[in-house]
């Protein structure tokens, strides 16, 4: 794998961060609201909602930020060698 699509991988990975942990939010939001239509009183309701949504949230960034650490140590076994910087040696005349 070249150098910079290691690098561009990374960085879209970094990037996408902020928009995986709205979606696990809004799933979580979701699913506590699901289970939160089983109450009558509205502030019964609301508190599964929220439960769910920053579990789900704050659980995916803290699994996608581990492994978006990893990533640089993963792409290193694929990634290409180094040129060499050794300069070849000057034949004497």
């Amino acid at each position: 794998m070249p150098r910079w699509l290691a690098h561009a991988l990374v960085v879209v990975g970094w990037l996408l961060t902020p928009l995986l942990a709205w979606g696990a939010s809004f799933f979580g939001l979701w699913t506590g609201a699901h289970f939160a239509g089983r109450f009558s009183r509205p502030i019964t309701m609301l508190a599964p909602a929220v439960l769910g949504a920053a579990l789900f949230g704050f659980g995916t960034l803290w699994v996608w930020v581990r492994f978006m650490r990893r990533v640089p140590h993963l792409l290193a076994h694929h990634m290409a060698a180094r040129p060499s910087t050794e300069q070849p040696p000057i034949a004497d005349a």
